[in-house]
């Protein structure tokens, strides 16, 4: 008798979850069909309420990097506005890219300039690529998406060189919510919930990058002032054109009279902290 109820307790467990993942399958089918305001606010609400364990699926071929652990004052990245698209192009899910979707954009009239996920692709290179990171001072970084989606990259994280696979990476990430390092349980790339401001340290200094900022500053000037003890939060736009959201920023600055990509200033931010942190 108990062996019986045990089986029916089996049963139903699996038709919970079979239900949770069926409803999670079509809410990502709508994301490449998104027509409205509303239906991206509804399919954000979805992701957002169904991220937990059943959704961590391991992606083959991402490696590990080496990660270290201290006390010390880190920076965090947030990388707004980034433009990461999913779409049903025939048969398949992926990230629009106007290189090899050039066509289908222009069939829908897209603006195929508006779609640049070597951006934000670009980006991620340069700060993982850094002695911050070797170093273990760099924290999560953060990607916004055009759409609202927010993600986030841990520092041990590798990215592929490739943009194809980059962008194979992150279609798989915004089907599956979370990707795994190879081999193990790590986390490494996750869908979290809206706010950033809730992800942020809470002594840190949230500084905006923009080239329409009124305050011109020499950054390794900049960076030298604030205090040793407080963690650096650099907001960069990861679009074309544009401006990056304001709301939690404490500073907007302004490090050259000229438009930079977004790449530039992340190097030129990292270069910075490496000599403020005697990073050699």
């Amino acid at each position: 008798m108990k062996t019986h109820k045990a089986s029916n307790s089996n049963k139903s467990s699996n038709g919970r979850r079979i239900e949770k993942r069926g409803t999670k399958r079509k809410a990502l089918e709508r994301c490449s069909r998104l027509n409205s305001s509303k239906d991206i606010l509804e399919v954000k609400g979805i992701i957002e309420q169904d991220i937990n364990e059943d959704s961590m699926l391991q992606l083959p071929g991402i490696p590990l990097a080496p990660s270290s652990q201290n006390m010390n004052p880190g920076v965090t990245f947030v990388l707004e506005k980034a433009s990461l698209v999913p779409a049903y192009v025939g048969k398949k899910y992926q990230i629009l890219n106007p290189e090899i979707h050039g066509d289908f954009l222009r069939k829908k009239n897209m603006d195929p300039y508006k779609y640049r996920p070597d951006i934000v692709h670009e980006a991620l290179l340069q700060i993982m690529d850094t002695r911050l990171c070797m170093a273990g001072r760099l924290q999560p970084v953060y990607v916004k998406t055009d759409q609202g989606v927010l993600i986030k990259v841990e520092p041990h994280a590798r990215i592929p060189e490739s943009l194809d696979k980059f962008c194979a990476m992150m279609s798989q990430l915004l089907q599956k919510l979370r990707i795994k390092a190879k081999g193990r349980r790590d986390t490494l790339l996750r869908v979290v919930q809206n706010p950033i401001s809730q992800h942020l340290p809470s002594n840190s200094v949230k500084i905006g990058l923009s080239v329409s900022s009124q305050k011109e500053v020499l950054l390794r000037e900049y960076v030298n002032a604030v205090s040793n003890n407080a963690n650096l939060v650099f907001v960069v736009g990861a679009m074309a054109h544009g401006k990056i959201d304001s709301e939690y920023v404490d500073d907007f600055i302004s490090v050259s009279g000229y438009p930079l990509s977004a790449g530039v200033c992340l190097r030129s931010i990292c270069i910075a902290l490496e000599r403020k942190w005697n990073i050699l």
